[in-house]
């Protein structure tokens, strides 16, 4: 039998020989035969670099692939079979395919990549301009790809990008709201997601990338602590890397309205500095809502159903720079911005920036929200409301990202803000029974002038030992905060069964102090050749010092000192947490597992008026997982990620003492509270298709808390003494945080891009569903509100010309409400917001007409709510000057006078619809100059210098 066995070895090796034998000449190897080429732009006649060189069967299989470099030059090795098929390819460019003979010559000389169908010598051009690439965890799609008319926006371009949609005023991405955009990896006015997509031209951009950024000590270790954020980073031309470009413009019209502004970006290589201002009283903006926390003050929130506006928007067919005309009430900015950053040396990449912006709010608001109190009983809330708001906010940021040697790594990441803020508000508000009947009404004036100083730093370091994978790196964030409040209120309030009369006449200080800190210290460890361990230790104390001291006007008309709405409390919450983990990769799968222990101790003491300790201990075991999957040559890949983590609460839910500003609708902190326990589960699957330009995003997400911390109300039904002595009539209600359990949510959201040949234009298809049950107390007893939304929307994009440009894009969204207390009530509701973009210009852009209509349908909501909204912007205007660089244009807003803002809010046992003031019909004449001096690019022998981080890094 081992003879047997033997004989068959003997019999194979000698085959094995042979077949190797047949396929090498002997006494030496065949020497490998190199594809040699050129790739040349067919439009400036400059190297193409980056450009994917692509070697397949003639079956369409890859076999080896690779990138031109600085000179767009390129040298492959030819496999060994005897015909391939040649493909050079480049986003936004048509493909040269070429099949290859091994007997025929490997040096192609210059190729010549072109955007329009042509043929050169035997070269085959075939194929639609690519939207995108797949690249790894990045979708990458070339701006090239996208049509945008004159003198357009990073906004305008972006928009048109597949699984690019705007929901409630919001930037998403493939169904994630947008938290950061780049440039060239770098960071512009901080985070601000806002100020790059309207401060940059169209025309500057080369391709877009959207990714999920890893934390700084995730990217310096190279292990996922399954920290993303959503990000844009945005890739400039190499031809706009070296120059001056920027806009001025100005503009004014009726009703005494004015617009004016500008930005000037200066680039030299790495070092780049852009300078922006704006000033106007048209609602117009290009910040985000981080620098307005105050500006709504008083006024009630809306959300959840419906979007701010009311089917405003963003328009002008992108010759504005700024967002305008939707945002709620009328809105008067002055802003200036500062943004620098450079490459010091070979080691230290610096930016840094500085923001000044003051807005002044006037808005009215009407309020109508419906509370489900039992199973037969409901309570009607209307509320009219006048509130102002003068806002100022001085905010500065910095980076510096040092890699002083081979092994040690620093990046930096210091930032500042000042705000004051300053509020007035007038309510009269109404209580009324189901049965239509009134049962208390309030008068009430307030004021309130606000102070809050935030200064915090980040400090990351890594240090890499002699084995490969094996650092060590240490976090450390620190975060001072300083708010200080004066308010005065004077109110009246009716009891309409008792047919009494009360008022109030109160000063309040209120001082926030905090200090926070989290330091976090992790050891990398290689477990093997695609494997990595990871352990670590991590140390937060979260401290903050609240003293809140009412004075109110007694019968002397004396002002005294009143302990039930005043409070002196201070919190700790010190959280350690020891972490574990293990990473797998492959070449096409990995694999992140963590699993933590954490403990946390909630040490509260007050002061005031009444001393007391409440000390909490909680110890958790915190799991998380990532598997990710991505193809490369496919364009496929799929992500499935599991995180739990707690919440702390807030030193305000913690504190006991009433807020009676509204003195119909009190609150009180609650120092019982614990912290909530989350688990979260997030997959999606993306495909893109390179050679056909079609897209596909898919996500499904599901996440629920544990001692969720909810809300608590109660709805009196005669006098009620609040801490004992806080009087509150019948229909008066309070509300108290309280830890439920119950509270679940879940997302799905599926979009489809794909040319559509004919007219030369992109359709993007958006699908949306989610679920969210919501607990709440209400008197004593629980009520789960669940929301289900159902929405489905498509958007179509020209992609002709820049002379014509059009958008056509709806979206409905049908909601149904269930409450468990209230099961028969009828609470469904529709909103759908349409938008027709039509730009056309007979003379290459020289005379242009722009229009923009809105359309948002609301039914189901409160009575008069219930309405068609138009909204119709219309724009005409002459260009002229070398390039178009000169334009003059008129503009019409809101030609029907009809805008304004409806939405409404699901909360736990209420459900609110709110109708809001908002900028309506004006005329502007506006004169814009745009500025555009660039030097030629120097030659890189990197392709991948063009905006790419190295190293996974965010420079």
């Amino acid at each position: 039998m081992k003879n047997k066995y033997g004989f068959i070895l003997l019999i194979f090796s000698c085959l094995l020989t042979i077949s190797a034998y047949g396929q090498r000449p002997t006494g030496q190897d065949r020497p490998a035969r190199l594809f040699t080429g050129t790739v040349i732009d067919g439009v400036t006649k400059t190297p193409m670099v980056g450009a994917n060189v692509l070697i397949k069967t003639v079956t369409d299989s890859l076999l080896v692939g690779t990138v031109t470099n600085g000179q767009g030059k390129f040298e492959i090795a030819r496999p060994q079979i005897p015909d391939v098929k040649v493909e050079i390819t480049f986003i936004g460019y048509v493909t040269i395919s070429k099949n290859h003979n091994f007997r025929d010559p490997v040096d192609f000389g210059e190729l010549v990549l072109l955007e329009d169908s042509k043929v050169l010598d035997e070269v085959i051009i075939e194929g639609l301009n690519p939207v995108g690439e797949q690249k790894g965890d990045t979708t990458s799609f070339n701006a090239k790809a996208f049509k945008t008319q004159e003198n357009a926006q990073a906004e305008d371009l972006i928009r048109k990008m597949p699984g690019i949609t705007v929901q409630g005023g919001q930037l998403q991405a493939q169904g994630e709201a947008v938290q950061k955009v780049l440039v060239d990896g770098r960071e512009f006015f901080g985070s601000d997601p806002s100020i790059a997509l309207r401060n940059l031209p169209a025309d500057a951009i080369d391709r877009v990338e959207i990714l999920d950024q890893r934390s700084d000590q995730s990217r310096l270790t190279g292990f996922d602590d399954g920290t993303y954020t959503k990000t844009i980073n945005i890739i400039l031309r190499e031809d706009r890397k070296n120059g001056q470009f920027g806009r001025f413009y100005g503009g004014y019209g009726t009703d005494d309205r004015y617009s004016s502004g500008g930005s000037i970006n200066l680039f030299k290589g790495d070092q780049r500095i852009s300078i922006l201002g704006l000033f106007n009283n048209v609602n117009q903006q290009n910040f985000s809502s981080q620098d307005l926390a105050g500006v709504n003050a008083n006024a009630t929130s809306g959300g959840g159903g419906g979007r701010p506006g009311g089917g405003g928007g963003r328009w002008g067919g992108g010759n504005n720079a700024f967002s305008g005309g939707n945002d709620i009430g009328i809105i008067t900015t002055n802003a200036i911005g500062l943004n620098y950053s450079d490459k010091w040396g070979k080691k230290v990449n610096f930016t840094g920036n500085y923001f000044f912006n003051n807005t002044a709010n006037t808005l009215s608001q009407i309020t109508n929200r419906e509370t489900v109190i039992n199973e037969n009983l409901s309570q009607i809330y209307q509320e009219n409301l006048i509130n102002t708001v003068d806002n100022y906010n001085h905010r500065a940021s910095g980076r510096i990202e040092a890699d002083l040697n081979e092994k040690n790594s620093l990046v930096i990441s210091p930032s500042f803000s000042f705000q004051n803020n300053r509020t007035f508000s007038d309510r009269d508000a109404l209580t009324l029974a189901s049965t239509g009947d009134s049962l208390s009404a309030l008068r009430s004036t307030s004021n309130a002038e606000t102070k809050a100083l935030n200064i915090s730093n980040n400090i990351t370091y890594r240090y890499k030992f002699e084995k490969k994978g094996r650092t060590l790196s240490t976090d450390i964030n620190t975060t001072w905060s300083s708010r200080d409040q004066l308010s005065k209120l004077l109110a009246a309030s009716v009891d309409y069964n008792r047919d009494r009369l009360d008022t109030t006449e109160q000063v309040t200080d209120a001082l926030n102090d905090g200090f926070n800190y989290r330091i976090n210290a992790t050891l990398t460890e290689p477990l093997g050749e695609k494997s990595i361990g990871t352990f670590g230790y991590q140390i937060s104390n979260n401290n903050t010092r609240a003293d809140q001291k009412t004075r109110v006007l007694n019968s002397e008309n004396q002002f005294v000192l009143d302990t039930a709405l005043s409070n002196e409390f201070d919190n700790k919450f010190i959280t350690q947490r020891l972490r574990s983990g293990y990473a797998w990769n492959d070449k096409n799968y990995s694999i992140n597992l963590n699993l933590d222990y954490q403990n946390a101790r909630l040490n509260n003491e007050a002061f005031f008026p009444t001393p007391g300790v409440f000390n909490r201990s909680f110890n958790n075991i915190l799991p998380s997982a990532n598997v990710n999957y991505r193809n490369r040559e496919t364009g496929f890949s799929w992500r499935m990620r599991y995180r739990t983590d707690t919440d702390e609460p807030s030193v305000n839910e913690l504190q006991n003492v009433v807020n009676n500003q509204n003195p119909l609708n009190l609150s009180v902190g609650n120092p019982n509270l614990g912290q909530s326990f989350n688990h979260n589960i997030f997959a999606n699957i993306s495909k893109v298709n390179l050679e056909k330009s079609k897209t596909l995003f898919m996500f499904v997400n599901y996440s629920a808390t544990a001692n969720y911390i909810g809300n608590s109300t109660y709805i009196t039904a005669k006098d009620t003494l609040i801490n004992g002595e806080i009087l509150l009539r019948p229909g008066g209600q309070i509300s108290r945080p309280e830890n439920l359990d119950g509270n679940f949510r879940t997302r799905f959201f599926l979009t489809y891009g794909m040319p559509v040949k004919k007219i030369k234009s992109n359709l993007n298809l958006n699908t949306r569903l989610g679920f969210n049950r919501t607990p709440g107390m209400i008197n004593g007893d629980l009520n789960l509100n669940d929301n289900i939304d159902l929405s489905q929307g498509f958007t179509l994009s020209s992609n002709i010309s820049k002379n014509v440009d059009f958008t056509i894009s709806t979206t409905g969204t049908y909601t149904i409400v269930n409450s468990s207390l209230q099961s028969n009530l009828d609470q469904n509701y529709y909103i759908q917001e349409s938008n027709l973009r039509l730009y056309y210009s007979p003379n290459n852009g020289k005379t242009f007409i722009g229009n923009n209509i809105n359309n948002t349908l609301y039914r189901g909501l409160s009575e008069g709510l219930d309405q068609s909204v138009w909204l119709w912007n219309i724009e005409a205007g002459q260009r002229f000057a070398k390039n178009n660089k000169a334009e003059i244009k008129l503009v019409i807003f809101d030609l029907l006078n009809q805008n304004n803002s409806i939405s409404r809010t699901i909360s736990d046992v209420a459900v609110t619809d709110v109708f809001t003031n908002v900028l309506t019909r004006y005329g502007m004449l506006t004169f814009t100059y745009i500025i555009g001096n660039f030097k030629e690019p120097e030659p890189s022998d990197n392709p991948w210098e063009r905006g790419r981080p190295s190293g996974g890094r965010t420079w």
